[in-house]
């Protein structure tokens, strides 16, 4: 009787199964670097956009804040430099309402939405799209946080389906009446330069 000694067959089926393993291995690799490296970047995206509505926010206080003169104390979105995001960059002298200066500027990484690279979709209030309430991103990708309970009193960005449905505009900042009988247009911070250092 004769022992077969040829095992290249065994060693070709060994070395297949290998090569398949490590290729499911490496998809997951891939498909968990790009889950981290999505987080990360809707990390950025919402620092990014909370800067941008916290100086719109901090243009209407020194304005002189009243919710029925909103519309009025908005920036408006065209400027010999661009646009309003541009103007931001530069830096813009405002004289509040109480004789102060304020400066309001923007770091330049805070005028691109970080999932596309691209600048900033401009929002702006209903009925009035020559002024600038804030910004929100183009993309279309599902986002991973579903709540903003722990960043915003504001429920305005919860639950949605793609980061293009996320507006990051001034209304955010705005703390929301925690009694349920409190008149919603009283002034919550009478003096919010106390608050804000400024």
């Amino acid at each position: 009787m004769k022992v077969l000694t040829n095992q290249n067959g065994f060693t070709y089926i060994l070395a297949l199964t290998i090569i398949m393993i490590m290729g499911i291995m490496l998809g997951m690799v891939g498909q968990s670097w790009k889950t981290i490296k999505q987080r990360e970047l809707e990390e950025e995206m919402i620092f990014r956009g909370d800067q941008v509505a916290e100086l719109v926010y901090q243009r209407l206080l020194c304005k002189g804040f009243k919710p029925e003169l909103v519309n009025q104390y908005l920036l408006t979105i065209s400027s010999p430099n661009g646009t309003v995001l541009d103007d931001l960059v530069i830096g813009k002298e405002e004289k509040c309402f109480n004789g102060s200066n304020k400066k309001l500027r923007l770091r330049s990484s805070s005028v691109l939405d970080p999932l596309t690279n691209k600048q900033w979709k401009i929002v702006s209030p209903v009925g009035d799209n020559t002024r600038f309430a804030g910004v929100r991103s183009e993309s279309t990708l599902e986002p991973f946080r579903k709540s903003f309970a722990a960043i915003y009193d504001s429920k305005l960005l919860d639950e949605k389906k793609q980061y293009s449905e996320w507006a990051f505009t001034w209304e955010l900042k705005q703390i929301q009446p925690q009694n349920q009988n409190m008149n919603p247009n009283q002034n919550l911070n009478p003096n919010p330069f106390n608050k804000m250092g400024g």
